[in-house]
């Protein structure tokens, strides 16, 4: 009766974090247990988890999805430690859900640990490929450190309605990855409407000077997706080459939008170090819109409460349209006003 009585309150503690008042099947995902790592051994012996629902090891998450259902609430919750994946996970499930047991604090890379789920296996594009709708990410490190320039980054969502909090995404971590545009730290396409981040952390400034131009710690290669929020998110990125920016909003064909209607900034600071501990070189811009491939025109972005440091303008280009709420100098403070030309960090 051990676990099911744990369950029973494990079950109330999950529906409260993810906000779902009804769960499926919760399975556990743990380090193999070792002198530095307890949990496997708790998990079993003192908690008396059934067998089959926990998977240990760095193939653990990959055996957990495999075995949790879609469309039916299921929770995979995956232990303190670091999972080295060998291989892409196409999470394709509809409404199934990841939460991390470290804590809300994820703001490390895979070798500080916490909860992180990260790849080094060259040629491996993202660590977590998702394009399942209405899932929740909670409390997760994500990485990609692959030195290879096809690994592109740690995440990329298409896929409708998802949700993230207290996520950490991580890409850019090797050479080969700091000089290629193709990698970021998130990639968003064209299915991933009206998702939403909440006090994410998104980049690094850590592991190398990105060097890569018109490329961006966030990337949008899709198609239009509308209705997207990051609120209380922190981007950052190490560069002193001025044509590195922090969100690339185009990327792609002449004549198609890459980022659509309705995506809002609240509260956000991007930060830009440029290696030196004094001011150094501001990068150019934080919004890029890749002109030289004929693109003409984006749909209007707004930024609420937000800052940026290391950067002389939100964008270079007048058809980038940002708004925004930041007050200035010359008005009347808290009214959207266009902050193409305003300068957003240095003189």
């Amino acid at each position: 009766m051990k676990w099911q009585t744990q369950e029973l309150y494990f079950r109330q503690l999950l529906a409260s974090m993810i906000g779902i008042p009804l769960l499926g099947k919760i399975w556990f995902v743990v380090p193999a247990g070792s002198s530095t790592s307890l949990y496997e051994e708790w998990a079993r012996r003192d908690l008396d988890i059934p067998a089959e629902l926990i998977h240990a090891g760095n193939d653990g998450l990959a055996n957990a999805y495999a075995n949790a259902v879609a469309n039916r609430n299921d929770v995979i919750c995956v232990f303190p430690g670091a999972y080295d994946l060998t291989a892409s996970l196409d999470w394709t499930k509809d409404n199934l859900h990841l939460i991390g047991l470290g804590g809300p604090n994820t703001r490390s890379d895979y070798s500080e640990k916490n909860v992180v789920i990260y790849t080094d296996t060259t040629g491996i594009d993202w660590t977590i490929h998702l394009t399942g709708d209405h899932c929740v990410f909670k409390n997760i490190g994500i990485n990609n450190a692959g030195a290879n320039a096809g690994n592109y980054g740690p995440l990329y969502v298409n896929g409708y309605g998802n949700y993230f909090e207290n996520v950490s995404l991580i890409g850019n971590m090797q050479s080969q990855q700091l000089a290629d545009d193709d990698c970021a730290s998130l990639h968003i396409g064209t299915n991933a409407h009206n998702c939403k981040w909440i006090n994410c952390d998104i980049g690094e400034d850590c592991w190398g000077k990105r060097s890569a131009a018109k490329s961006g710690q966030v990337s949008f290669i899709g198609s239009n997706p509308n209705g997207g929020l990051f609120r209380n998110c922190f981007f950052r990125s190490q560069s002193e080459t001025a044509t590195v920016a922090m969100i690339t909003v185009y990327k792609g064909a002449a004549g198609t939008t890459h980022i659509g209607r309705g995506w809002v900034f609240d509260s956000c600071i991007f930060n830009n170090w440029d290696g030196r501990s004094g001011e150094g070189t501001n990068c150019n811009q934080v919004f890029e819109l890749d002109a030289s491939s004929g693109h003409q025109t984006a749909w209007p972005i707004l930024l609420h409460r937000c800052s940026a440091y290391g950067y002389d303008r939100w964008t270079d280009y007048e058809n980038v349209h940002i708004k925004g709420t930041m007050p200035i100098a010359d008005d009347g403070g808290g009214l959207s006003i266009t902050l193409d030309q305003t300068v957003a960090g240095g003189t």
